[in-house]
Order: C-alpha cells, then structure tokens, then sequence
C-alpha cells in the first residue's frame, strides 16, 4: 500500500492527496535545487570538482533542471574541458529545444576548443530561434575565424 502525503494549495482550495510516487518527485525537486545551491557555493569558492559532483547529483533527480546543465557546462569550460561543455548542453537542448541559450552557449564553448564549424551551425541554430543581436555579432566573430583559420 503506498502512503498518502497532504500538500498544501496556496490558492484557497482544499489539500490534496498525493500519493507516494507524487511526493518522493517534489522532494526529488527541492533536493535537485539545494544541489544547485551547493554548487553555485563550490563554483565561487573555486572548487570545481565538488561543484561537477553536486551539479550531476542535481540533473540525476531532476533531468529537466536547465540550469543545472548550464552551470555543470560552465564548470567543465572553467577546466578547459569544452566538448563535455557541449555535450553537457546537447543534452539539455533534447530537454529544451526552444531555449535559444543553450545553442547559444554550445557555439562558445565550441569555438573555445577551436572547432568554428560546429560553432557556426549552433550559432545558426539559436538565431533561428532568437533573432538577438548577440547571436548576430557572435556570428560574425566565429565566421571571420573561421575564414582566417
């Protein structure tokens, strides 16, 4: 028999039941965002390793957590490890494909570890979703590299 947990509706309804599976997911949550916070703490104290570990402890009990992607990408940049950075975020775009920053940060990261193909076509890809001047100057910058490399 699984148990029941009471959660609390803020907008003036009843509680409602929740079973077991229900709860264990919302805690799954809150402890996916301390995780996060953890890490945040170890990425401003240097402390990259601990923060790798806390972040991958983050998208194991919350895998649509983007955020957690983006930070553990950045960690992996912060060690020069910049195609994990990539495929770090790869993974969070089949979680988000609409988010226009993680194509974005892809084409960085790619263009940090010399590879100005790649950067091009995710670059292309974020401005197909956002027209943001960034991605527009950003593509510039990687086309002139790539022609000059």
């Amino acid at each position: 028999m699984s148990r029941l947990y009471f959660h609390l509706d803020f907008s003036g309804r009843d509680c409602i039941l929740l079973r077991e599976s229900h709860a264990v997911k919302h805690y799954d949550y809150i402890e996916a965002d301390d995780c996060y916070d953890m890490a945040v703490g170890w990425i401003r104290h240097g402390n990259h390793e601990k923060a790798l570990n806390c972040l991958s402890r983050a998208i194991d009990l919350n895998p649509n957590f983007i955020y957690a992607y983006i930070a553990l990408a950045r960690v992996f940049a912060a060690r020069k490890r910049f195609s994990d950075a990539v495929h770090i975020l790869k993974k969070a775009s089949r979680v988000d494909p609409s988010f226009d920053r993680l194509p974005y940060l892809m084409a960085k990261y790619a263009y940090k570890n010399g590879d100005y193909k790649n950067a091009l076509l995710f670059i292309g890809r974020a401005m197909e979703i956002s027209g943001s001047e960034l991605y527009v100057h950003a593509r510039g910058l990687i086309e002139d590299r790539y022609r000059h490399h």
